[in-house]
């Protein structure tokens, strides 16, 4: 079950790069294989959830080659996937499935596609819906998984209004509408994740943005032979906020995504009193933003959550719990719903751990109010939640007595060199 505790420390110092992007890693493997020539992709992330995306790609028809902290992907085009021998297991990698909904819709093949305990818990209808208006035959179980798209000759386009602020339904309606004739239009009045539509000009799509508005033209995918992956800026964040809430500590993290729809979690750090500088550098020749953090030792005072920060932040929002519970005074957290349907109810799972370390939390149902106070250490529970592991073993920054946290096993879905990485700049996370 992988239980890890973690000990009190005194200050943490370093400079530092955190692991390849998440996100951009999924879709930079994705659209390699979708295009036509080969891609060398670096600094990807290797973790469970990316190493799924690589073998359903595989078994998809796509030669991809490792070593070291490069990928090698010979692209097969709109045209090469192949019918997969086996059903597709996802694990726990919610985007990777719902990416790739959006690609096997369009097929005329058959796919069965299946995940773990925790992935059949999240809904896939909201993904299923929009595919289904532009002609695919897919079959659910009461919306959730497993799933079972049919094979069709063609999808049609689509004029979509996304509801929901969700980059994975966009994502996927996007990698759909490659597979068309015609022009997809999708408009949203929310600002969610916008690195598909970076990564699909990096493949020469015929995709154009203005103002809500996306459109793209189906066709072909041209690779641009290199991708360098920038570190990912969620999980940076946990180095940011053990910086915040230890005494005397200063860290840089180098080469790390600066994607304006991913600052929201900084953006309320700032809000909170907390010293973050961020320096855009951009030495890679990347349409993403790269760059450092400079973070240092904070008072974090309360603050009500802005609602137009919750959509940028919403993956670093258990860290904001975590904040709120560091901080001088009482912090609200509202129109966070969706966080109940990530890899855990993340509302529920961080009001019970916070109430465990004698916090006083009153939960919502769309948020929290957290009152900042002592941190007591306690042996916590991670929820089957890499993001909830990883956050609550942050509490010991701020406790006197050790922080215990169960099953973070998960933690290998996203972050697999936390321990090693918190523990070069001063943690002290060790198996128990």
């Amino acid at each position: 079950m992988n239980t890890l505790i973690s000990n009190k420390v005194n200050s943490l110092n370093g400079e530092i790069e955190v692991p390849g992007d998440k996100s951009i890693s999924h879709r930079a493997v994705l659209l390699s294989m979708l295009s036509e020539g080969q891609t060398i992709l670096e600094n990807y992330l290797s973790s469970e959830d990316i190493n799924r995306t690589i073998e359903v790609s595989r078994y998809l028809g796509a030669d991809i080659y490792l070593k070291n902290e490069i990928m090698e992907v010979h692209g097969i085009g709109l045209e090469g996937l192949v019918k997969p021998k086996r059903i597709l297991d996802f694990g726990n990698a919610g985007t990777s499935i719902r990416l790739f909904m959006g690609i096997l819709a369009a097929q005329n093949f058959e796919s069965a596609l299946t995940g773990d305990k925790s992935l059949k818990k999240r809904p896939m209808e909201r993904v299923a819906e929009p595919l289904r208006a532009m002609g695919a035959i897919i079959e659910t179980n009461e919306g959730k998984l497993p799933i079972t798209i049919k094979a069709i000759n063609k999808l049609n386009n689509l004029s979509y209004k996304l509801d929901i602020p969700s980059a994975q339904i966009k994502s996927s309606i996007l990698l759909a509408s490659l597979f068309t004739d015609g022009k997809t239009v999708i408009k949203t009045n929310f600002k969610t994740r916008d690195h598909t539509e970076i990564m699909l000009k990096d493949f020469s799509a015929g995709i154009e943005i203005k103002n809500n508005t996306i459109s793209i033209d189906g066709g072909n995918l041209t690779s641009p032979e290199y991708i360098y992956i920038p570190g990912d800026l969620s999980s940076a964040s946990f180095l940011i906020l053990a910086t915040l809430i230890s005494k005397e500590s200063k860290i840089k993290i180098k080469n790390v995504g600066l994607n304006p729809t991913r600052m929201g979690f900084i953006e309320i750090m700032k809000l909170m009193n907390a010293d973050i500088e961020v320096n855009v550098e951009n030495k890679f020749n990347s349409k993403e933003k790269i760059g450092s953090i400079l973070v240092r030792s904070s008072n974090l005072k309360a603050i009500d959550v802005p609602k137009n920060l919750i959509t940028s932040a919403i993956d670093e929002l258990p860290l904001v719990f975590l904040a709120a519970a560091c901080a001088e005074g009482t912090t609200l957290i509202k129109n966070a719903k969706e966080l109940r349907f990530k890899e855990s109810d993340r509302i529920k799972a961080m009001v019970t751990n916070l109430s465990s370390l004698s916090i006083e939390v009153k939960e919502y149902d769309d948020g929290a109010r957290i009152k900042g106070g002592p941190i007591k250490g306690a042996t916590l529970e991670s929820f089957d939640d890499h993001r909830v592991a990883m956050t609550c073993l942050l509490a010991s920054c701020r406790s006197e007595s050790p922080v215990i946290v169960r099953n973070c096993f998960n933690i290998n879905t996203s972050f697999p060199t936390f321990k090693e990485t918190m523990n070069s700049i001063g943690m002290d996370i060790n198996e128990y």
